[in-house]
């Protein structure tokens, strides 16, 4: 089959690889579709862990064409997206219920071969049945819808808080519909791009701002003492960080979401913090969120076709890695269907 296999910071090959005999807890998946996360960015420049060499791509989805002889709820030609987090389920985390922490946690596409290939082998406990009416395409968003899930929910959004979003990439976008969702009074969205805070605002926030041209000071107070503030950090820059803390106001949230490289560092003005009791929360992966994630697909409560910047067939890969990043771009797919 044919792979883009990360060998090493900013290398990553178009090879042929061949296919192993699958177990018996496995699944052989013909992935259909494969987003191109901010992650596998900062893993190609050296600026996140991975595993090479290492087939990337952890935002999957696919049809099942061959299974083991453990995997009795499967069958040949089911639909199903893949959560690439695997948690051993038996350290301290795991059976305290924090397999986003366990001490012996693997992902597809990051130390195990993922979805950047013709084919997948995956363990079929990370395989999730997709129901008829949702599409591959759409599936593939399962995997970060369920990290988006996981960050509000540790929010605890109420219908008196002020959601503040920093960046309107897909995680931002996902956010935006997630906050109204869950009932937020009002949702702001922070974005420099044009594009981006035109489909923000279509996907439920009520104001979009261009810190480019706006002063962002004259919000970190404006907003009435009644609103309480919750700010969703979804960029992973020191200058993003420390603008959500500049924004969350007197007893507000700020939830660190964005991934930074690794050795970025922020700077807390601790009295400010301490004085306005601000919590200052991080999210990590999706703990039990995956199966939800895939009905707000399913049910069209969040919509994430027209997230979908560019499609592009799996021989080209290279060229998203090997230029540079266009912010007007909102999220690429690999796909492996006409």
């Amino acid at each position: 089959m044919i792979a883009a296999v990360y060998k090493g910071e900013k290398k990553l090959m178009i090879e042929q690889v061949p296919v192993r005999n699958i177990d018996a807890d496995e699944l052989l998946i013909k992935v259909y579709a494969c987003g191109v996360c901010g992650t596998d960015h900062h893993i190609f420049n050296g600026q996140s862990h991975s595993n090479p060499p290492v087939i990337l791509g952890h935002e999957f989805s696919g049809v099942v064409t061959n299974l083991g002889a453990s995997a009795t709820e499967f069958k040949e030609g089911d639909r199903v997206a893949v959560d690439p987090n695997i948690a051993c389920g038996y350290c301290f985390y795991c059976r305290s219920g924090e397999p986003n922490h366990c001490e012996n946690l693997q992902a597809l596409g990051v130390d195990l071969n993922g979805g950047f290939a013709e084919y997948a082998i995956v363990p079929f406990k990370q395989a999730y049945k997709i129901p008829d009416e949702l599409s591959l395409d759409a599936a593939a968003f399962a995997e970060p819808l369920s990290c988006c899930l996981h960050g509000i929910r540790l929010a605890c959004i109420t219908s008196h808080n002020t959601v503040i979003i920093i960046g309107g990439g897909s995680i931002g976008l996902l956010m935006v519909q997630l906050a109204r969702f869950f009932g937020a009074l009002k949702v702001i969205l922070i974005e420099p791009v044009e594009e981006k805070r035109v489909l923000g605002a279509e996907l439920g926030a009520d104001i979009v701002i261009n810190p480019s041209e706006e002063d962002l000071t004259r919000y970190k107070f404006s907003i009435p003492n009644a609103e309480k503030r919750i700010v969703i950090e979804c960029v992973g820059k020191q200058e993003t960080a420390e603008l959500a803390l500049s924004l969350a106001g007197k007893n507000g949230k700020v939830v660190m979401f964005g991934l930074s490289p690794q050795g970025h560092q922020l700077k807390v003005d601790l009295q400010y913090v301490l004085k306005n009791e601000i919590q200052l929360l991080s999210s990590f992966l999706n703990p039990f969120t995956f199966t939800d994630a895939i009905g707000l697909l399913a049910n069209n409560k969040v919509q994430v076709a027209d997230l979908i910047s560019k499609r592009i067939s799996l021989n080209k890969i290279s060229s998203i890695f090997e230029s540079e990043i266009n912010t007007q771009f909102i999220k690429h797919q690999v796909i492996n269907h006409n």
